[in-house]
């Protein structure tokens, strides 16, 4: 990549987390069908339903409770209010802590088949003396602090550069985890470049927000190239691999 076509006057990179740093082993509604499952294959009760059939309930609130604006819940309470509202529709009798010990069991199994993804280590030990490293991510902050501990990344990003959603109107794309990482970091929109695999959250919520973005796509079988575009007035790169950050700044 020539240099006149690198980002510059860089000073802080940002990036997701799941599916960006660490690869996500199972999606959040297989666990949830799995969790179910295994709930309930014990249960002495004869008319429980299906994996399926909850699934699209609690679906149905979640869908809801985002047309709601004005709900400013924290996702875990937004999760387990729409799981009661599901459990109570198909009068499914469970105890009082039922709905956080269920996500629990849900965050525990899709925790434990997480991996990193490859060059991350390396790509941000060539990064941190020269940039700024943070996260933001629409994760719960106690998932993300997790992450990063258990794949040894943690010292790399300080606790105050850590941007996590507590609610549903704070999650990317919508811009305040954005203006958030600018005004703790102390910088301008442009000195900062998010990186991440999701177009529509990392891309477009990053460029809105006024930063460049790396768009990371890890599945794609195109040969491995940078190669950059335009959204609005913000530069977009694309990338394959974590490493070829080293290239491109």
């Amino acid at each position: 990549m020539s240099t006149s076509t690198r980002p510059q006057g860089k000073k802080a990179i940002c990036f997701d987390v799941n599916q960006t740093l660490i690869h996500q082993g199972i999606h959040f509604e297989q666990a949830f069908r799995s969790v179910w499952n295994d709930y309930y294959s014990r249960s002495v009760q004869s008319d429980v339903p299906q994996a399926e059939e909850l699934w699209s309930k609690y679906q149905n609130y979640w869908q809801q409770h985002k047309k709601n604006r004005t709900a400013r819940l924290q996702l875990d309470d937004l999760q387990q209010q729409c799981l009661q509202s599901a459990l109570r529709e198909l009068r499914v009798p469970v105890h009082q802590q039922f709905t956080n010990d269920f996500f629990q069991l849900v965050r525990k199994s899709r925790l434990a088949a997480k991996s990193l993804a490859p060059k991350v280590e390396e790509t941000l030990q060539a990064l941190a003396p020269r940039f700024k490293l943070a996260i933001i991510s629409n994760s719960p902050r106690s998932e993300v602090t997790h992450l990063l501990q258990r794949f040894k990344l943690n010292g790399y990003f300080p606790e105050e550069r850590i941007f996590t959603a507590r609610s549903s109107a704070d999650k990317k794309p919508n811009i305040p985890l954005f203006k958030t990482a600018i005004r703790t970091m102390e910088l301008s929109p442009r000195q900062l470049v998010m990186v991440g695999n999701s177009w529509k959250h990392d891309v477009c919520g990053a460029t809105k927000a006024g930063l460049d973005a790396v768009w990371v796509q890890s599945h794609s079988t195109a040969a491995r190239k940078i190669s950059q575009q335009k959204l609005g007035k913000r530069n977009v790169y694309c990338i394959q691999q974590m490493d070829q950050l080293l290239e491109l700044f």
